[in-house]
């Protein structure tokens, strides 16, 4: 029967001219690639099956049409219990060419509506089998385009019979049921037109266009009766929201109401049923089934349950938007999931059923494949053919050292903005495709690689009169030919949806336009680069010439012409004065991310075969991929691709298969080159090893060199692409090499293909010395500032130190009163300063009055090795003189002083006057203020003098260490007393104190 679905859900339209990014081509046949080209072959998909709307079920026998591969014309195919489906042939009664337009099966009864017309004219016969018994009958059709009275169009099949919509009155038509060996039946008259809804051998739901004011009716007829009843009264021929046709009802679905009429008997009455949800649009005996709208996916996801109850509400998976309700009242689907793909499943229960009898798998032929794209190293396919609205296919490639693979392509996304009528382009993990349905214009979208569309779609009544030029990922460059100018060039931006006039020519790479400007009136051109974030413009290059074709992959750019009439480019790079010619006389070269793909024309001119240079390899060898193939038909896109931003290239043959060629050279895929070694027998380090992982199996050589001096080559050959060379530190003639600095050169050579990978290139050093690095600090920290900042410098004792660390210790009193150092702790790791202060910002903590601080540095050399941490630095952090451990006795007076330790000091010139404190330590400094009114003070240790200090100086000096004294070799305590003498002269008596220091 046909599907309900036709006026509510959006069908397709018929496919529109595909668009081609790349340009048509002189094609010849298609060649597999070259024994040394690295490459894999796709199978061709075989997914191209009908949709549900196309299929007519009845119990356990499906029937529907489809071309195969070996016909170009549709055939009737028959599947019965899930058993191996029959081709049933044309179901014509001659040998006459012939259309099939439709195919069903009621009963166990197969019809098949046909015409001889091979223009595909509506059918003038149907041929009607029994399953059971073999018997044929042949009913005929007076179809003559006419109208006039007599005309006939075939509506639908009824059981062994058929309905058909016939004229007479010359303005009249009536549906009658036209059966083998009997006369037509007339079940309507008096109307304008029929369309038959929904049939069976016992009724049909049909949509009535009835005078005198050619109002819409929907009505259910009983073959047996000839009674009606009006179901519906739309007020256009759009169906009501969902319409019940079972075996045992007929109804309409308006909301969450169902009203139902048995079929058994109409006349009695409609009842009333209450659906659990409003938008339900498909009803059977024992199923009720909906579709909802899914933004997470963008697709109408299909749910069902048991219509009395007994089930709870199941999402079935996918995006299962064709269904169809057979005359036994099964609902069948045309389902695409990952576990089962373009399948007819009927439903029961709410369930995918996957009893005998109950789904069936239809046997999928050669699927329709639009235009390849291929980016990144992924091939992205349009398929047609598999579903109504299209599927985008991806598979992953890779080149390894088993040569290449793909992945089995895999479902990207079934679109539901129409059919996919072809894949334009792939950048970014993005794809471009062109797309459109019966109800909306053409457009172009852009889709995630999860499926998910990306801003705005740029919409096209006629897409024939645009063609996408380039395309980033987040936006195109269209040709646009409706405007007053012809060929006018767009930037189309899918965020946002805005468009922009740009300059014809222009190209898009890395987030910008490229575009040539004219200098002045010079005969130079400036390509100039315009950041389409910030919009700054850069100039990029100048040439000698006018540009045509702009393409730009990071910093290169390829003029594919230069000059009017010029059949060269020129390949520049930015920033580079080099530059090299490009011939364009065959094909507008491409310019891929590390690749150019340039043509060139067999000796009779009668193929084009693709070439592959590499743009990081040292050879400049041309290495050819594969011939051009001639496109399906004139309309038809490219069967060929180049990927732009990874070494790929693939094309198509007549049956389908694709072939893909890995265009590149060897990449390191990982690499652990270490930045030095030290062969001297220690047992660490002693030899360098590098290792290098290529994606391929290469051969090498490595190359070592001090300045231009040859030292030493390694070489050797991996299968696997694992280059893990040694080097002992020796010269080629067996003698050690100096310490220094060496350049290494590795150069790779692909052994399957010979192409050459890029040169790596880098530096090691050899050392045989540990480094070794000095510390130094101020022994008292108010020598070098007048706070408790202590400046710390350290420097290397041997050659190539790259970086430092340095750590300090102090020594704290515990809990019981015992002095004890503390661990080293770090307050650098490999820096490259010589200095820092203690301190300052970045110091782990701020040192304390009355603490001995110990600086300690290690170096790192440039061959990897870290020396051993240094003899300690020493610094100590004076008590102030305003110090609570400091008491004072007689007369003092403080007195402040910027450039004191800590901004004052203490002052005394009375004889006998003096201060005390604690000394527990092993050395004892006192920081005084040396003057030229300067007197004199004696140190008491434990009630011995051990020294007279006199702070007389013709100039003041702040901060002096005056007085050192060696308390022990270990902390003990100690009275300390600093009494103040009779002057040298009267002038000479003052003793200014700033600071006292005990080292711990």
């Amino acid at each position: 029967m046909p599907p309900l679905r036709r006026r509510f859900l959006a069908v397709p339209a018929a496919a529109l001219t595909a668009l081609a990014v790349t340009q048509a081509v002189t094609a010849g046949p298609a060649v597999a690639a070259a024994a040394a080209d690295v490459s894999i072959t796709l199978a061709a998909r075989t997914t191209s099956v009908p949709a549900a709307g196309d299929i007519s079920g009845s119990g356990q026998a499906v029937v529907w049409r489809q071309k195969t591969s070996a016909d170009t014309r549709a055939h009737g195919w028959l599947a019965v219990s899930g058993g191996t489906p029959q081709d049933l042939g044309r179901l014509a009664d001659t040998d006459e060419t012939v259309t099939v337009h439709a195919v069903s099966v009621q009963d166990g009864v197969v019809a098949a509506a046909t015409s001889t017309d091979p223009n595909g004219a509506l059918a003038d016969h149907v041929t009607l089998r029994d399953l059971d018994s073999g018997a044929e009958d042949v009913l005929p059709v007076a179809y003559d385009s006419s109208g006039a009275a007599g005309d006939e169009r075939y509506r639908a099949q009824a059981g062994d019979g058929i309905l058909v919509q016939q004229s007479y009155d010359d303005d009249l038509v009536r549906l009658v049921l036209r059966t083998p060996n009997s006369a037509d039946q007339t079940l309507l008259s008096g109307d304008e037109q029929y369309e038959v809804l929904a049939s069976d051998a016992h009724g049909a739901l049909v949509l009535r266009r009835t005078a005198p004011g050619w109002d819409h009716r929907i009505v259910y007829v009983d073959f047996a009766t000839g009674a009606t009843v009006t179901v519906a009264e739309p007020t256009t021929d759009e169906l009501p929201q969902g319409l019940e046709f079972t075996p045992g009802h007929v109804g309409v679905v308006d909301g969450a109401t169902l009203t139902e009429w048995q079929r058994s008997a109409p006349g009695n009455g409609p009842s009333k049923v209450t659906l659990p949800y409003a938008d339900a649009r498909w009803i059977s005996d024992d199923t009720l089934a909906w579709y909802r709208w899914s933004a997470a996916d963008g697709a109408a996801e299909l749910f069902a349950m048991a219509r009395d109850g007994s089930t709870p509400a199941t999402d079935l998976g996918g995006t299962a938007t064709d269904l169809s309700v057979g005359d036994d009242g099964r609902m069948r689907l045309t389902l695409y999931r990952d576990d089962v793909d373009a399948a007819i499943q009927t439903l029961t229960d709410g369930r995918i059923s996957t009893a005998a009898g109950d789904a069936t798998t239809i046997p999928a032929g050669p699927a329709r494949l639009d235009a390849l794209a291929l980016s990144g190293g992924t091939l992205y396919t349009a398929d047609d053919s598999s579903r109504r609205q299209g599927v985008l296919l991806r598979s992953a490639l890779s080149a390894g050292p088993a040569g290449a693979s793909a992945s089995t392509p895999s479902r990207v996304l079934a679109y539901t903005g129409g059919l996919v009528h072809q894949t334009l382009a792939a950048a970014g993990g993005r794809v471009l495709v062109e797309q459109g349905s019966a109800y909306e214009p053409g457009h172009f979208q852009v889709y995630d690689a999860d499926g998910t569309p990306v801003g705005t779609p740029l919409n096209y009544a006629d897409v024939s009169v645009v063609s996408v030029v380039d395309f980033d990922g987040e936006r195109a460059l269209v040709s646009d030919k409706t405007t007053a100018s012809d060929g006018t060039l767009l930037l189309y931006t899918f965020e946002g949806g805005h468009t922009q006039r740009v300059p014809s020519g222009s190209a898009l790479s890395g987030g910008a336009l490229y575009s040539s400007v004219r200098n002045g009136t010079t005969s130079t051109w400036s390509i100039r680069r315009t950041d389409l974030t910030t919009g700054k413009v850069t100039t990029a290059a100048t040439v000698n010439c006018l540009p045509g074709g702009l393409q730009v992959r990071g910093s290169r750019i390829l003029l594919t012409t230069c000059g009017t009439a010029a059949s060269t480019g020129l390949l520049l790079k930015a920033g580079s004065s080099a530059i090299t010619t490009v011939d364009s006389s065959v094909h507008t070269p491409i310019l891929g991310t590390d690749v150019l793909y340039t043509f060139t024309k067999s000796s009779d001119s009668t193929a084009v075969t693709l070439n592959a240079q590499s743009l990081t390899g040292t050879s400049t060898e041309t290495q050819p991929l594969f011939t051009l193939p001639d496109k399906a038909d004139t309309g038809a896109a490219d069967r060929w691709a180049v990927d732009r931003d990874a070494p790929w290239a693939a094309w198509m043959d007549d049956t389908g298969v694709t072939h893909v060629v890995w265009a590149g050279v060897p990449t390191a895929a990982s690499s652990a080159a270490p930045a030095g070694f030290s062969p001297n027998g220690d047992g660490k380090t002693d030899t360098w090893a590098p290792t290098w992982i290529y994606d391929r199996p290469v051969s090498w050589t490595l190359t070592l060199k001090s300045g231009t001096t040859h030292v030493r080559s390694l070489t050797g050959t991996s299968t696997v692409g694992k280059v893990a060379p040694v080097w002992n530190g020796t010269t080629s003639t067996g003698s050690a090499a100096a310490e220094g600095a060496y350049t290494w050169t590795l150069t790779a050579r692909d052994t399957v293909t010979g192409r050459v990978a890029a040169d790596i290139t880098g530096k090691v050093a050899l050392r045989r010395a540990v480094p070794a690095a000095t510390v130094t600090s101020p022994t008292v920290a108010s020598s070098a500032a007048t706070t408790a900042s202590v400046p710390v410098s350290w420097s290397a004792k041997t050659a190539g130190v790259k970086s430092y660390d340095i750590g300090w210790r102090v020594a704290t009193r515990n809990s019981t009163g015992v002095w004890k150092l503390g661990s080293l702790q770090t307050w650098r790791t490999a820096t490259t300063a010589t200095s820092a202060v203690f301190g300052k910002a970045g110091s782990p903590v701020k040192p304390v009055a009355g603490l001995t601080y110990r600086f300690y540095v290690r170096a790192h050399d440039d061959a990897g090795q870290t020396g051993a941490w240094s003899k300690a630095a020493t610094t100590g952090i004076p008590v102030d003189d305003r110090a609570t451990a400091l008491r004072y006795t007689g007369t003092w007076k403080s007195v402040a002083a910027t450039s004191a330790w800590s901004g004052t000091e203490r002052v005394s010139a009375t004889k006998g006057a003096y201060v005390s404190f604690t000394a527990d330590g092993t050395q004892l400094r006192v920081v005084a203020t040396r003057k030229s009114d300067g007197g004199r003070f004696a140190v008491v240790v434990d009630g011995k003098t051990v020294g007279t200090v006199n702070t007389y100086a013709a100039r003041t000096a702040y901060r002096q260490v005056v007085f050192t004294r060696t308390l022990g070799t270990t902390i003990k305590t100690h009275k300390v007393q600093l009494r103040i003498l009779s002057g040298s002269t009267s002038a000479r008596s003052t003793v200014t104190l700033d600071a006292v220091m005990v080292t711990r």
